[in-house]
Formats: structure tokens, sequence, C-alpha cells
């Protein structure tokens, strides 16, 4: 029997995205099972947008938050009303492509209920124009399922090898672990699907079945140029993980973790800001870099090239040219050849 699958869809002020969102998740030949939207308190017309978009699709259910929750807590919001066994989270911003649903349908099916299934996904402008396949790692080239223990080596190989708009949880196993932890902001998804992957393991699909709007703002980007605040997602990291799967949060994993994640907080900013709150980072590599750095600000290249070279694992470089780079032009390889076929 196929899972059935929710799509819980946060929002807050999005109403010029929010159509094309709504549409992408109703006209699938495979539908969701439930629809469920949460408005945080947007002040524009999106609850005309959302009644108007779900009067005709039976079982929707909006939720309209009281007090604004912000984007973690309108995903912990939703959660509560899913009944279906999976649930996407989907970016009122962002949208899926046609065919999400079977496939995810399938590919659980065949994995025997893994944790998450999540598949690649399209960079696009914020008109919504397709612009290139998003550079996260492509771990295999067909459906396949990573057992909990490769999701872990994965994990410690990649840190981040998921893409949130493509995310299907499975629904149990997320609320085991406590939804969606707040405190962690925009990391906390990718802590979550890290953790319930580690858990229950996880099944791939190479071809793109979302969409994700590139712009400046979102949560992510705040949560990564908040370095007070990062530093405490990090510490609580620490703490916490190992508490949720003790076989993944170890202690070396965290330390890698903290590197690669403080490595993105200085490539979010596109100058030297991040360098006074990094001079209290302790470690000689971090002691290194703010040496370092006052003289390579104006050649912001070769600054990101020495914290790369500083603060990523050596074995990065390697993975990130043939998993995000060659592997991308053999998902585009692949894609044309069944065009063509």
């Amino acid at each position: 029997m196929p899972p059935t699958i929710a799509v819980v869809i946060p929002n807050r002020n999005d109403s010029g995205y929010l159509r094309k969102c709504l549409d992408s998740v109703l006209i699938q030949d495979v539908p969701p099972d439930q629809v469920i939207v949460v408005d945080d308190q947007s002040t524009d017309d999106s609850m005309d947008v959302i009644r108007e978009r779900l009067s005709h699709a039976p079982g929707a259910k909006i939720i309209a938050n009281p007090t604004c929750l912000g984007t973690m807590g309108a995903l912990n919001e939703g959660l509560k009303y899913v009944t279906s066994e999976y649930v996407l989270f989907l970016s009122s911003n962002d949208y899926v492509e046609k065919g999400i649903f079977e496939r995810a349908k399938f590919c659980i099916a065949s994995a025997g209920s893994p944790g998450v299934w999540s598949a690649m996904v399209w960079a696009a402008d914020e008109s919504g124009n397709r612009l290139h396949i998003y550079p996260s790692p492509v771990v295999a080239l067909s459906d396949t399922f990573f057992p909990p223990d490769k999701c872990i080596r994965l994990a410690q190989k990649f840190g981040n090898w998921f893409t949130g708009t493509t995310l299907i949880y499975r629904r149990e196993t997320l609320q085991k672990i406590g939804g969606f932890d707040i405190s962690y902001h925009g990391l906390g998804d990718l802590l979550a699907a890290l953790t319930v992957a580690s858990i229950d393991g996880a099944a791939f699909s190479s071809e793109p079945f979302g969409v994700m709007r590139q712009h400046e703002g979102g949560l992510y980007r705040r949560t990564m140029t908040n370095l007070p605040g990062l530093d405490v997602i990090l510490k609580k990291m620490e703490s916490t993980g190992p508490i949720l799967s003790h076989a993944l949060f170890t202690p070396g994993f965290c330390e890698v973790m903290k590197r690669r994640l403080r490595f993105s907080a200085i490539r979010a900013f596109g100058n030297n800001a991040w360098l006074p709150h990094a001079r209290s980072w302790t470690g000689y590599r971090y002691k290194l870099l703010c040496i370092i750095a006052p003289y390579s600000g104006k050649f912001r290249k070769l600054q990101l090239i020495l914290a790369f070279m500083l603060l990523r694992p050596p074995f990065d470089l390697i993975t990130i040219v043939w998993h995000r780079y060659i592997g991308r032009l053999l998902v585009l390889s692949q894609m044309r050849n069944r065009k063509s076929g």
C-alpha cells in the first residue's frame, strides 16, 4: 500500500507567491492526502488567496494563528493536524513539480517506511524561473534507500545533504523527536531531517521535484548572520543532539558540523562584519583565520578560500566537486536522455 502524504504550507505575507505554490500542490495527477495551510498573522491579502485556492480542495484545512509563531512554530502548529503517515513542509514562496507525490509514494513504499524521502531541487529567481539545479549533494543517480548507518555516514561526509523543498518526513518519527526545535531557527529543519534519517533511514531520488526561489532575507540567512544566536544553536546541538540520536551527534560530528556552519555563516556576510564576533571562537583554526582575514578582506574570494581550507574538513573539496557539480551534470544528462528517449 502506498503511504499517505500531507502537505503543510506555512505562510506570512507571501500572497504574491501563494497562488503558484498552492496550484503546484493541487494540480498533481496523484495529489497529497491532506493540504494544511498555516497563516502566521499575515497583514496582506494572503487569507483571501488561501480561501480562494482551497475552496474546491476536499478536506483542505486553513489554520490562522492567533499570534505570530515564526516559521518553525507555524510548522509545528501544522504538524498537530497531520493524520497522514508522511508530511511535506513546503515554503509558501516555493513550489513543487508534477509527479512529486507519485514518485515519493512509490519510493517510500519500496523502501519500507524510511524516516525521510527527498529529491533534487531547481533554484529559481524571484519570479520563479528555473536557473539551475540547486547544488545539494547528488548521493545517488537512481531511486535509493539508505539505512540509518549509511545516513549517518552521509551526514558526516556532507553535513547537510537534504533540500527542504522536497523533504518529506515520516510523521511518527518527527513527532517522536519533538517536531522542529524553534530555538534552532533556520537550522531547525536541517537538524530534524538529519536526526530522523539517522533513526529510520532515508529514501532519495535524483530528479528535481521542487523549485526553490533565491531571495534575500530568508530565515536561514537571518540565522547564519546572527553569530551570537548561531553560537547558542551550536551549543544546544552538542547537548541535545546526542539525546535524540547518540549515534549521529558524536563529539567528532558536532565539532565538524560547527566548523561547517561557521564557514557558511562567514560566506553569508558580504564583508568583514563577522570578524569581531569570530574572535570569541576558541581553537587554533579560528585564531589563525582571524589573523589572516583583515589582510584578505579586499579579496573576498581569497578570504573564502582561506576560510574553507581552515574550517572545512580536507575531503569536503573532493565531495563538493564530485557530488555537487559532476553529480548535477550526470542528473541533467539523465534527464536529457529520458526526454530524447
